[in-house]
């Protein structure tokens, strides 16, 4: 019986190959636990079109994720807020300040999941920010943050 492998199984082959199985082991064991479904000409067009679906989405998700950092990556965020005499800002700069800003000035959409450091920023000067993308690359940027003018 010719079988569509949705899972790895070490004695077998890889998901998604198709195999030729003996009818017991299919029918007995196979089958019943939902790691292969059957090898019709619906069943293979179903996974092949459901296995291109989903290498378009990592084909997008790349393109985003290159996009991002060809854009962002060495460039600078400003920020200003009050200061107290010892130039510290009385609010604090943090990821979701730095996301709406790079939202703002790049029309670019990052996670705080990517930022390496998340800790509050209170410090007036420039200041490092990296990234760690998903598709394991890194990314910096910076943030300028001036005392307000009053």
């Amino acid at each position: 019986m010719k079988v569509i492998l949705l899972q790895d199984i070490v004695s077998l082959g890889k998901k998604g190959e198709v195999k030729n199985v003996s009818d017991g082991y299919a029918i007995n064991f196979l089958l019943p636990q939902n790691k292969v479904v059957s090898a019709t000409k619906h069943n293979i067009a179903q996974f092949e079109a459901k296995l291109n679906r989903r290498e378009v989405k990592v084909k997008e998700k790349q393109n985003i994720y290159k996009k991002i950092s060809q854009t962002l990556n060495k460039q600078t965020v400003s920020f200003s807020g009050k200061v107290s005499d010892k130039e510290t800002l009385f609010q604090g700069i943090g990821v979701n300040n730095i996301i709406q800003a790079v939202k703002a000035n790049f029309n670019l959409d990052i996670n705080e999941k990517w930022f390496r450091d998340s800790a509050v920023i209170k410090k007036i000067g420039r200041h490092e920010i990296i990234l760690n993308l998903p598709d394991n690359k890194t990314i910096s940027f910076y943030i300028n943050i001036k005392a307000e003018d009053n």
